[in-house]
C-alpha cells in the first residue's frame, strides 16, 4: 500500500506552494481571457519569452547556494550582449568563437567578483554591485551608448542560438532545461553540490571539516559569470541586437525566482527545479496580464504579490514555525534565526577563518 502520509507531504503547500499558485494563475486567466489564454501558442510564448530569465536565475543559483550574492549578472549580460553584437558587426568570426569570447568575458567577471568578495572580503552584495556598475559602463563604451545590430547578428547567429525551433519552442527553452538538469544534478547528486550547501549554511563549520571554502565560493562566482555571459549571448540572438544595459532588467526577476524556488521541492534549499518552476510561474502571470490588456506597470505588482503568496502558502502548516517562534527570544539577533532556517546568505564573511585549506 502506498504511504499516503508521505504522498500528502510531497503534495503539501509547504513543499510545492508555487505550483498551486501557478495553477491558480492559469485558471484565473482562462476565466479572464478565454479567447486568448488557453491556447498552445500561449505555452510557446511563455517558454520562448521567459527562458532567458531562467538562464539569468540559474546564473545566480550556485552563488546563493554557497552563501554569496552575485548581483553583477545584469551588467555581465549587458556587456557580453553588446560585445557579441560588436564583434559580429565588425569581424568575420564564427558563431562558436563569438560565444567563446563572451564566455571568457563572463569568466573574467566571475574572477573579479572572487577577488573582491573572497580575497578582499568585501560583502558580496556590495562588491558584485560595484562590478555590475563597471560592466554596465563598459557596455556603454563598447557600443557608444547605442543599440548594435547588423545582418550578421540577425542572420545565422540569431538562428543558431535563438530562432531555430521545434514545434514552436525555440532553442533558449532547450538551453534552460538542459542547464536546469545539469545544475540540479551537481547540487543534489555530487560531493561538490554538498560542499556548496555546506558552505552556504555554515562556512566556519565547513572550514573546520576540511572544505576549501574560498575555492567553493570562487567556483560558484566563476560559474555564475560564465552562465550570465551565455545568457547575454542568447539575449543578443533572441532580439537580434545588443543594447547597453539590456541585461539589467533580468536581475530582480532572477532573484525573485531563486528565492521563490528555494521554498519548493527541497525545503529551504536553493534548487534548480524550484527555480525553473518559479521562472515560468512568474512568466505565466506577466504574460497573462499582457493578454488581458492590463497596464504596463501591473506585471511588477504581480511579481511581488505572487512571490508573497507562494511563500505564504509554503509556510502554512510548517512545523518549524512554532519552534522558531520559541527560539527567537533567546537569540540576540532575530534575523539570524530566519537566515539559518532558510539557508540564505548571511553575509557573515568577516568572521570566516582565514587561510582555508
Amino acid at each position: 500500500m502506498p504511504d499516503t502520509r508521505a504522498i500528502g507531504e510531497r503534495l503539501s503547500f509547504r513543499r510545492i506552494g508555487a505550483v498551486y499558485v501557478w495553477v491558480l494563475i492559469i485558471v484565473l486567466f482562462i476565466i479572464v481571457s478565454p479567447d486568448l489564454f488557453p491556447k498552445i501558442a500561449t505555452v510557446r510564448a511563455i517558454g520562448n519569452n521567459y527562458s532567458i530569465s531562467g538562464l539569468a536565475a540559474l546564473a545566480i543559483l550556485l552563488p546563493m547556494a554557497s552563501g554569496t550574492y552575485d548581483v553583477s549578472i545584469g551588467g555581465n549580460m549587458s556587456l557580453t550582449s553588446v560585445t557579441s553584437a560588436y564583434i559580429l558587426a565588425h569581424t568575420h568570426l564564427s558563431t562558436g568563437l563569438v560565444v567563446l569570447i563572451a564566455l571568457a568575458i563572463g569568466a573574467v567577471i566571475g574572477l573579479v567578483n572572487s577577488v573582491v568578495v573572497v580575497i578582499l572580503r568585501i560583502p558580496s552584495l556590495i562588491g558584485t554591485l560595484a562590478v555590475a556598475g563597471i560592466a554596465d559602463a563598459l557596455s556603454v563604451a563598447v557600443s557608444g551608448n547605442q543599440t548594435l545590430s547588423s545582418p550578421a547578428v540577425a542572420g545565422a547567429f540569431s538562428y543558431r542560438l535563438a530562432q531555430a525551433n521545434w514545434g514552436g519552442f525555440t532553442l533558449p527553452v532547450l538551453f534552460v532545461v538542459l542547464l536546469t538538469v545539469i545544475v540540479g544534478v551537481v547540487l543534489s547528486q555530487t560531493a561538490t553540490g554538498r560542499y556548496f550547501y555546506a558552505v552556504g549554511f555554515e562556512p566556519q563549520v565547513s572550514h573546520l571539516a576540511g572544505i576549501r571554502v574560498n575555492m567553493i565560493r570562487t567556483l560558484a562566482l566563476v560559474a555564475s559569470g560564465v552562465t550570465a555571459a551565455f545568457a547575454g549571448v542568447v539575449l543578443t540572438a533572441h532580439v537580434a541586437s545588443g543594447t547597453p544595459g539590456g541585461g539589467d532588467s533580468y536581475l530582480l526577476p532572477a532573484f525573485a525566482a531563486v528565492f521563490l524556488g528555494a521554498t519548493q521541492f527541497r525545503a529551504k534549499r536553493f534548487n534548480a527545479a524550484g527555480t525553473l518552476i518559479a521562472v515560468f510561474m512568474l512568466g505565466t502571470g506577466q504574460y497573462g496580464l499582457l493578454l488581458a490588456g492590463a497596464p504596463q506597470w501591473s506585471p511588477n505588482i504581480f511579481q511581488g504579490v505572487a512571490l508573497i503568496a507562494a511563500i505564504g502558502l509554503t509556510h502554512l502548516g510548517d512545523p518549524n514555525r512554532a519552534r522558531l517562534r520559541k527560539a527567537r527570544p533567546a537569540t540576540k539577533d532575530p534575523s539570524l534565526v530566519q537566515v539559518s532556517a532558510i539557508g540564505l546568505p548571511s553575509e557573515n564573511t568577516t568572521s570566516q577563518p582565514t587561510g582555508s585549506p
